[in-house]
Parts: C-alpha cells; structure tokens; sequence
C-alpha cells in the first residue's frame, strides 16, 4: 500500500472520529441545555409562587418546551448560525409520495413495536417504563396534552436535531446506512434519564429505540425531506399517549 494511500486511510478514519464525537457531543449538549433552561425557569416560577415541584404535569409540559423546544432546537440553531451548515437539513412541502411515506412509516413503527414486545415477552424480559407516561397516568388530561405536542414539537425537534444535523453529519463521513445506524446508537441511550427499571428492562427499552430509530433514519434517507420522520415520530408517540389515555380512562 502507498504512502499516499495510506494517508488517504488515515484522513478517511480522522473524519469519522470527527463525525462520531460530533454526534455524541451535539446531542449531549442539546440535552443538558435543555436541563438547564428547565432548571431555570422551574426555580423562577417557584420563587414567583408557582407551586411547579408538587404538580408533575406542569413540570413535564415545561420540560418539553425546556428540552425539545429549546434545548435541541436552540442547539440547531446555534450551530447552523456557526458553522453555516444548512446544507444539512433537508425540508419541503410534503408531497403525495410523502406522504403515503408517512403512512408506510408510521405503521411500520407499530409494526416493529409489536414485533420487538413479542420477542422480549416470549424471552420474559418486560419494558422499562416511561417517567412521563408514569405523570400522565396519575394526570390523563397530561397524556391529552402530550399528545398534541408530540406532533407539533417533539417530534419535529427531535429530527431536526438527530436525523438533521447528526446523521446529516454522519452521512459525509460514513455514507447514508452508516448515519443511520449511528444516529440511532446516539439516540437511543439519551432517552435512559427517562426511565425506571430494572437494569435488564432499561437495556431492552433502549434496544427497541433504537431499532425503532432505525426506521426514522431510513425514512429521511428515503425521503430526502425531514417532514417525514418528523410526522411519524410525532404520531407515533402521540398514538403512544393517546392509548395510554384510553387504557387509564377506560376507553379500552
């Protein structure tokens, strides 16, 4: 192998190490943003007199504004502004093609939550369970409200951040199947702040996110437009809510 081919190696190898731990830290900063913001505005309201640590439901819609609202969108926007890297997201108008995507999609992700729930009950290893669908099962009207935004800014922050920037980024260095498959190794652990369990049940949980992350990440490369993985990954979680609503209301 030639010198030349072996610095050509090497540069190769340097830009995914650059990309990776672009990744890890873009989505670790997000989040601790996010939690700072929350941190904020949580002591500002309790010292006005807002009774904010005793009622859950308020601190879990703030949260949602605080982290996804302003934590991952604010951290895109920041970055864009610096770097001038707006060639890494894709948007437009969904078309029909779209959105027949969107609907492929989005049954596809009930589909392999299904598959995944079926897999871990037949192995006996249950699901952690969600700190916040816990808040709305003590407060339905919470679940209600989630679902809404689940919509309108989870999941559009979310895959602005994530399958935008992150696995924009990654695509560069490693080619689209390798960005998704990556993107989803730095989504999935986030979410374990999130959830109670035994350790066994927390490591389940986050394989499924994955798995599940995986179809977002194809859809946007099918696609070419950010709109929809953002409209799945929002309906997809506000079906997650709405059903649990249902379950606690006796609606099923």
């Amino acid at each position: 192998m030639s010198e030349a081919t072996d610095a050509t190696t090497r540069s190769g190898l340097d830009e995914q190490l650059r990309a990776l731990s672009f990744a890890v830290g873009m989505a670790l900063v997000a989040y601790a943003a996010g939690n700072v913001v929350l941190a904020v505005a949580a002591a500002t309201l309790q010292s006005a007199g807002v009774a904010l640590l005793s009622d859950r439901a308020l601190l879990v819609i703030l949260g949602t504004f605080a982290i996804q609202g302003v934590g991952y969108c604010g951290a895109v926007a920041v970055y864009l502004r610096r770097s001038g890297r707006t060639d890494l997201l894709s948007v437009r108008v969904p078309t029909a093609r779209d959105l027949a995507l969107v609907v492929v999609g989005f049954l596809g992700l009930l589909a392999a939550l299904f598959g995944i729930e079926t897999v871990f009950a037949a192995l006996g290893v249950g699901l952690a369970e969600s700190n916040i669908v816990e808040a709305g099962l003590a407060n339905p009207t919470l679940l209600l409200a989630l679902a809404g935004l689940s919509v309108v800014l989870v999941g559009p922050a979310e895959e602005l951040l994530y399958r935008g920037v992150i696995q924009g980024r990654l695509r560069g260095a490693v080619g689209p199947a390798g960005a998704v498959v990556l993107t989803s190794a730095v989504f999935a652990p986030i979410h374990v702040f999130g959830l109670t369990g035994s350790p066994l049940a927390v490591v389940a949980t986050l394989a499924a996110i994955f798995s599940l992350s995986l179809v977002l990440g194809a859809l946007y490369e099918l696609s070419g437009t950010l709109a929809v993985p953002a409209l799945v990954h929002g309906l997809y979680n506000a079906t997650q809510f709405l059903v649990a609503y249902l379950q606690v209301t006796g609606g099923v």
